[in-house]
């Protein structure tokens, strides 16, 4: 647990954090964080050390909470599975983390398992966690406080919405996003959220399903009903994404496909058969991951926010057009 006390906000978390309503500073006052604009003054409750900094839920993004609390709050203990191995050293290349000590990295949607973090963290990376579910970030914080031990102050966690994200502008030089902006009724003031949160110069990772004209017609079913299930509201095509982000000032560092064939077979193998066989499952993500053939069922997008001079540019550059 937080040793500020159950309650407590560590001072450097709240010295990035803002009202996610009006962008204000916020205050600590008795167990709630308190916006500091008069016109505003909304509160914002801490549990076990969390700010919750969400004012409201729509049908949609609530529907969602419930789901995520449901899944997350099954989670017992702290494991790294091959895919989240995986994962970390895609994001953590991508991204440069635990290389340069000013660092401060968020992962937006962290999950239950709040592995990102914790695992930049244990590298003397500053680390925060934001999720919509409150027994998500819950359990992330449990795992943090025990993986960590007396290093625990590196990492935090918040519940909070990509569409409003609690924190002040330009706060962040990495930043993580993980089958998020298809849940987003507003995926578009996300990509200007973190546009508003990161500093120049600093990196993006995001993964997004790939668009369905582009993966193969025998998947377009399953992937059809797992997107009702699960709340997808879109699929991306990798042009209009980088175009969306390059309206921003984005310039793109790397365009992957991931999710072919052979990751299927290897999600077939492991957890409908059960064979585990590690080396198998390395090889299969070795040729998944080599191919970068449009095909694949994921899409993610490498980035880099260029520098106020090069924003510059590219703005009158633009309007020139």
């Amino acid at each position: 647990m937080n040793s500020l006390g159950k309650q407590s906000v560590d001072p450097w978390l709240v010295e990035i954090l803002a009202c996610p309503v009006c962008g204000s500073d916020v205050k600590v006052n008795s167990e709630a964080l308190i916006c500091t604009n008069d016109k505003c003054k909304l509160g914002f409750r801490v549990v076990d050390g969390i700010p919750i900094m969400i004012s409201q839920y729509s049908k949609h993004r609530e529907y969602e909470k419930q789901y995520f609390d449901r899944e997350f709050n099954s989670y017992d203990k702290y494991e790294l599975e091959n895919w989240r191995i995986s994962y970390l050293q895609r994001i953590f290349s991508a991204l440069n983390i635990g290389n340069n000590s000013s660092d401060l990295y968020l992962d937006i949607g962290v999950g239950g398992s709040g592995y990102t973090v914790i695992e930049a963290a244990r590298r003397g990376c500053k680390s925060v966690g934001m999720d919509i579910s409150l027994e998500g970030v819950k359990k992330a914080w449990h795992f943090a406080s025990s993986e960590l031990a007396g290093r625990s102050n590196l990492c935090h966690f918040i519940v909070g919405l990509a569409e409003n994200m609690p924190f002040k502008g330009s706060t962040f030089t990495k930043i993580s996003s993980i089958a998020v902006s298809e849940h987003l009724p507003d995926d578009k003031q996300a990509i200007a959220e973190i546009d508003r949160v990161i500093k120049f110069s600093g990196r993006v990772f995001l993964t997004v399903p790939n668009a369905y004209r582009r993966i193969l017609p025998i998947f377009w079913l399953p992937y059809y009903f797992w997107d009702k299930r699960i709340g997808h509201l879109r699929h991306y095509k990798a042009e209009d994404l980088i175009d969306d982000f390059a309206a921003y000032g984005f310039s793109i560092d790397g365009v992957k496909y991931s999710g072919h064939l052979a990751k299927i077979l290897q999600i077939l193998l492991s957890n409908v058969l059960k064979i585990k066989n590690p080396k198998l499952w390395w090889k299969l993500e070795e040729q998944d991951l080599d191919n970068n053939s449009p095909t694949g069922l994921q899409l993610t997008l490498i980035l880099k926010k260029k520098t106020s001079n090069e924003k510059i540019r590219y703005i009158c550059l633009r309007n020139n057009k």
